[in-house]
């Protein structure tokens, strides 16, 4: 049975989202309110993603990477003959692990007594070296199986110069590209690469895969099944014909402010990017020090199996990520302090947030002070694979320098979570935290998707 004394902390930070390089520069943006939304990048090709799917609505803007998408090649080796057809995201990850391993006082590459395992959030989709992979496997193939049914006078010689021609136009296909093309062979280079060989998986679980790390992870650590735990989660540079895909299952918000919680909200805008997170036991971190603790990892969850249409649909799955990460908790939401929500601007998920919020406060009382509320979708945009991350990176750094941070405020007027003598209110300015005289600062970060998924985790201030 576990309990308390089997908590476990985060030492160990690193994070790089549209504009902000790095979990400090994050943090500095979050303060001053600032958005980071620019216009999408035209297509390489010159051809727009409606010329592919006339019917998409694509947005304006986007919380893009750009050059950020990048590493730093005397902190992770890089192979001389990297280029077109590389899955480029292995390098991302690798870099942000990196960081975070150097923030967490563990140098990469040293030998260590500490076993490490893995858990990375990642969905591999169409990466450039899965399309170049397919390109050499199969599409070629099949292009030349067309022909030869056209043309059945054709000669073998001819169908073989033919697929040469073709297959020269295409980037050369490396022996690394295959293995890096799915997901389960970048996590298992990742763990190879940083000695996390002990336990090492992949959580493709959309908007909530960081969770789903979490909860492995620190189930890990509690078993003792590893000393130190690495969470990653990412989502690499979207391009324009991926956006029009993701756009016939998530609206995409027409403007250029993203507005959730207001009547004129009619959809989202997409971002980018990727956290890493190190998760030690706390009595370990007593025991033989940490350069950083930043806060505590009270509980976690991730539902996958309530569809919408089911009965109380989307409501009903946050609830009971919510509850499972408060189960421990003797007042359950009544101790939390602040609530990183979703926020999307879908309005499907808003609509399930707010129904959540009135129940969980309905019974707050006079004497509790009232719950802040805040998103960092407002400044980043839907990150998609690494949405919970990027929540679980704005909730750390507000429990580690006890500030509630502000989001930006939808300045429209029918903004909904702004109505008085409510039991909550959204944090317009940084404002100090306050601490409670009979409890430690605690804060809730959650996920939604329209498809049925949803996270939680609740975070604990750790003594000083």
């Amino acid at each position: 049975m576990l309990t308390l004394s089997d908590s476990v902390v985060f030492t160990g930070l690193s994070g790089c989202f549209g504009g902000a390089p790095t979990p400090r520069a994050l943090w500095k943006a979050i303060l001053r309110k600032q958005s980071f939304f620019t216009p999408l990048p035209e297509a390489p090709d010159g051809h727009t993603a409606e010329e592919l799917f006339p019917d998409c609505v694509l947005p304006e803007v986007s919380a893009a990477l750009g050059e950020r998408f990048a590493v730093r090649a005397d902190r992770v080796p890089l192979p001389p003959d990297l280029g077109v057809g590389d899955n480029t995201d292995f390098w991302f990850a690798a870099q942000l692990i990196d960081d975070a391993l150097i923030d967490a006082g563990i140098p990469p590459g040293e030998s260590h007594s500490d076993r490490m395992a893995l858990f990375v959030g990642y969905d591999a989709g169409f990466n450039p070296a899965a399309v170049n992979w397919l390109w050499h496997a199969n599409v070629i193939g099949q292009i030349v199986g067309t022909l030869q049914r056209f043309f059945p006078t054709a000669s073998y010689e001819q169908m073989a110069a033919l697929r040469g021609e073709l297959t020269a136009t295409l980037p050369l296909l490396k022996r690394r590209q295959p293995e890096l093309a799915r997901g389960e062979g970048v996590v298992r280079q990742l763990a190879q690469t940083f000695g996390a060989c002990d336990t090492a998986c992949q959580c493709a679980a959309g908007e909530s895969s960081v969770f789903a790390c979490l909860e492995a992870a620190s189930n890990a650590l509690r078993l003792n099944q590893c000393d130190v735990a690495i969470v990653v989660a990412l989502q690499p540079p979207l391009s324009q014909t991926q956006l029009a895909g993701e756009a016939a299952l998530t609206p995409f918000c027409p403007g250029r402010e993203l507005k959730p919680f207001t009547l004129s909200t009619v959809g989202t805008l997409p971002g980018e990017g990727g956290a890493a997170f190190i998760l030690r036991r706390l009595a370990e971190v007593q025991k033989n020090g940490s350069p950083n603790v930043y806060a505590k990892l009270h509980g976690c969850a991730q539902i996958s199996g309530i569809a919408p249409e089911a009965e109380g649909g989307l409501p009903e799955s946050l609830r009971r990520a919510l509850h499972r990460a408060l189960r421990r908790l003797p007042n359950a939401f009544r101790d939390i302090d602040y609530w990183e929500m979703n926020g999307s601007g879908i309005p499907a998920e808003d609509a399930a947030e707010e129904a959540i919020l009135h129940r969980m406060t309905a019974n707050r009382g006079a004497h509790i002070p009232l719950l802040a509320l805040g998103s960092a979708k407002t400044s980043f945009g839907h990150t998609f694979t690494a949405a919970g991350a990027l929540g679980l990176l704005k909730g750390i750094l507000a429990i580690s320098h006890r500030v509630l941070p502000p989001s930006v405020t939808p300045v429209d007027e029918s903004f909904r979570l702004r109505e008085p003598e409510q039991a909550y209110y959204w944090v317009q300015e940084a404002r100090p935290w306050i601490a409670s005289s009979t409890r430690p600062r605690r804060l809730a970060v959650s996920t939604l998707s329209a498809k049925g998924r949803a996270g939680a985790a609740v975070l604990e201030e750790v003594d000083r």
